[in-house]
């Protein structure tokens, strides 16, 4: 059975002191689209309700896509956020994909591997084994690990380009161990892909469109959009 989703697109205001600071602030931004979840959905909620998100920065403006998996509430976004709202039911685009069928996908993803020693047994206090330290995949490394992630999520890509995709900074320091332990602030790097693919597998491509893909799914990477391919 395939699963609701639903798609919710925001043009945002670029005269609401919300919206600005959302553009600025990657955690302020998460808690904006939270608050639109349904109530009564635990702990969880952005897990509960599908959340997935994107802004699209654009010569004219800001757009923010919301996707989810259960309708949202819009009358709790602040008063003049958005100069126009557009909704739109996916069930259908859901129940077109089918193998062997190509396509048109865009996503912005954060590529990182662990560093960590596969055979290393150090834990931390927890006793859970220490992941080492992160790394962020550039040029090749990041292409290589993109198309890991397609295939895995049932595409086989053809196409792609790569651009560095535009974020609010994520409000944080942290201790950086090569700088003697100075306080640096914490950015996100954020990385477009686009093109065009083929579907190999739906049963894996439902599961990734609507539980996203990779790292910092709750600071709006991780959506993945897809169209019919349209030729000439």
């Amino acid at each position: 059975m395939t699963t609701t989703a639903h798609l919710t697109r925001l043009k945002l205001n670029p005269l609401s002191t919300e919206a600005a600071r959302d553009l600025r602030n990657v955690h302020s931004l998460h808690r904006t689209v939270l608050t639109l979840a349904p109530d009564h959905l635990g702990d969880s909620p952005r897990q509960a309700a599908g959340i997935l998100f994107r802004l699209e920065h654009h010569p004219r403006g800001h757009t923010l896509l919301i996707q989810s998996t259960q309708p949202l509430n819009l009358d709790a976004l602040p008063a003049g956020y958005a100069t126009a709202t557009d909704e739109r039911d996916l069930t259908p685009l859901l129940t077109w994909c089918q193998p062997g069928t190509p396509i048109r996908y865009r996503i912005h993803t954060e590529p990182m591997r662990c560093t960590r020693n596969a055979a290393t047994t150090e834990r931390d206090e927890k006793g859970r084994l220490k992941r080492g330290r992160r790394m962020h995949l550039q040029g090749d490394d990041a292409t290589q690990w993109w198309h890991e992630r397609a295939t895995t999520a049932g595409l086989a890509p053809h196409t792609h380009t790569t651009s560095s995709a535009p974020q609010p900074d994520i409000a944080g320091w942290k201790n950086d161990p090569d700088r003697d332990g100075k306080r640096i602030r914490i950015r996100s790097r954020v990385t477009r892909f686009e093109g065009t693919a083929t579907i190999t597998d739906t049963t894996t491509l439902h599961t990734a469109l609507t539980a996203g893909i990779g790292r910092g799914r709750a600071f709006g990477t991780g959506l993945l959009s897809i169209a019919p391919l349209t030729r000439a």
